[in-house]
């Protein structure tokens, strides 16, 4: 959505109306980076001391909405405080992301007056139900591009393969080639087969095979020196290092990459995906608690 200069049947503290006299509302919002995803910083300033009352006294709230038509993303926080912090799923917008902020009744205002009105609505009374805007404040809008993809999701790094061994029922990991190539044993890798039609399950087999895997080779790259691992020209090895560069500033080529947690970075590297497994999980025993 867009704020749009929208006229009102009572005063509403906006910079292209004059209804308040020498009154403004702003708010500062800034879009941070946290590893793959994104967190928007709010700070709002209002100067109007009636408009800070009804906040104070639980009566009006800060609101800010949020919308991305690329990828239909709608979200709107609420709160009473000045500074507010979000935390933002990158995956969940794309393009142009609008933010609009407002400051909106939380119950119905009886009898709704101030001497910071206009000297046009002196000595007024109004009537504004819970819901209705009473300062329209700042709009900002984000260009989010898609510029980094979580390694889990790039084809080229991994290869989840049969073991042809029947025998074997512990999942293997080998790395000598340009792939990290996770070996399932003979019957897991058709159950895994079947679970990845279902992009819901994608959280629960990241978390089962490619963490693992992935803690495993930054293990192995530990046991290494530094002059050997510069040495290592393999396509998952690459990506991997420009990832950890690039996101978190850790340089696989140098002596701290040896004080390296690699269970704690192999799931950060791929968007932690172990909250959303159990949220996964949890829903899907509900589900099965329902019927």
């Amino acid at each position: 959505m867009d704020i749009k200069y929208k006229l009102y049947p009572y005063p509403v503290l906006a910079d292209y109306s004059d209804d308040y006299i020498d009154r403004s509302f702003n708010t500062s919002i800034d879009m941070v980076r946290v590893d793959y995803n994104l967190r928007l910083d709010f700070v709002s300033e209002l100067t109007s001391e009636t408009i800070k009352k009804l906040i104070s006294d639980g009566k009006a709230n800060y609101v800010y909405h949020l919308e991305c038509a690329q990828t239909g993303f709608r979200h709107v926080i609420i709160t009473s405080n000045t500074e507010e912090r979000f935390p933002l799923d990158k995956r969940l917008v794309r393009g142009k992301l609008q933010v609009c902020t407002f400051i909106v009744a939380k119950e119905d205002l009886h009898n709704y007056s101030s001497d910071e009105f206009h000297n046009d609505y002196a000595g007024m009374q109004f009537e504004i139900e819970a819901g209705c805007v009473i300062a329209v404040g700042t709009q900002v809008n984000f260009d989010i591009q898609k510029d980094t993809e979580d390694i889990a999701n790039l084809p080229s790094i991994f290869s989840i393969i049969r073991n042809p061994d029947m025998d074997v029922r512990e999942m293997l990991v080998e790395y000598e080639s340009n792939k990290i190539i996770i070996k399932l044993p003979f019957n897991d890798f058709s159950t895994y087969k079947q679970l990845s039609r279902d992009s819901n399950n994608n959280h629960i087999l990241n978390a089962l095979t490619v963490i693992p895997a992935l803690t495993f080779v930054m293990s192995e790259l530990k046991l290494r020196t530094v002059d050997e691992r510069s040495e290592i020209d393999y396509g998952w090895y690459r990506t991997i290092k420009n990832a950890l560069l690039k996101t978190f500033d850790i340089d696989v080529e140098s002596d701290d990459y040896s004080e390296l947690n690699a269970l704690e970075y192999a799931q950060k590297l791929i968007n932690s995906p172990i909250p959303e497994a159990f949220n996964s999980l949890f829903s899907g025993n509900e589900s099965d608690g329902d019927e």
